[in-house]
């Protein structure tokens, strides 16, 4: 607790946003991580709640710490004294940014051929064809990168 009261001196004016970030990422996390283990505890008849919010209050400090660094600090400038890691940075972004287009263009695919909502079976067929083209777009695109890097001198 004292750690989380610190991080909410140090975040200023922006606490109630990080917070709510924080919040909302932490719920994904405890839904299919915290929630599962502690219904195998409380299964066993074991506590459970100590290590519940443990782990809870633990994953929220991890991840507001890294919202307000991150909102602090500019991370180009941050690696700007080595140029390895710029240019790691800069393919990093643009593969972050790559796999966002194409998710939204498989969900507008989606979108485009179906004119009502979609049933459980066309939502499982988008997800596994979603996924295949993710790996497939991956692996071709970190071969042309590896080529791509190995021409410009870095030897990984």
């Amino acid at each position: 607790m004292v750690a989380f009261a610190i991080l909410m001196l140090m975040s200023g004016r922006s606490v109630f946003t990080l917070a709510r970030r924080s919040l909302i990422l932490v719920a994904l996390f405890s839904m299919f991580i915290t929630l599962s283990y502690s219904a195998m505890l409380y299964l066993q008849h074991q506590p459970f709640w100590h290590y519940f919010l443990t782990v809870n209050l633990r994953s929220f400090d991890m991840v507001f710490l890294t919202l307000l660094f991150t909102s602090r600090v500019n991370v180009y400038e941050a690696v700007a004294f080595s140029k390895d890691l710029s240019f790691l940075l800069v393919l990093s972004v643009s593969k972050i940014m790559t796999m966002q287009r194409a998710y939204g263009d498989y969900t507008d695919a989606l979108k485009s051929r179906t004119l009502k909502k979609p049933t459980r079976h066309q939502i499982y067929d988008y997800l596994g064809s979603a996924i295949a083209g993710f790996l497939d777009k991956n692996i071709r695109e970190s071969k042309e990168n590896y080529e791509a890097m190995k021409s410009r001198g870095f030897h990984v």
